[in-house]
């Protein structure tokens, strides 16, 4: 996937984050690989809209705060 590949696929997940929130909500199963990690999408996107950087951007330690647990 490229840089842009990647930057557009974030922020259409952040869109249908939001598309989710408005019909009240979503259950959803990002991954069958057990140990794969869970973003926090729309907080990646209002984080980077905050600090004028692409996602792609973000350090490692950076998008490890948006994991969701």
């Amino acid at each position: 996937m490229s840089e842009k590949e990647r930057i557009a696929f974030i922020e259409k997940l952040a869109e249908l984050d939001d598309m989710a929130e408005k019909a009240g909500g979503y259950v959803a199963l990002n991954s069958d690989i057990e140990d794969e990690p869970h973003y926090n999408y729309r907080a990646i996107s209002k984080y980077c809209k905050e600090k004028g950087i692409e996602p792609l951007d973000m350090t490692i330690r950076e998008l490890n705060s948006f994991i969701v647990h």
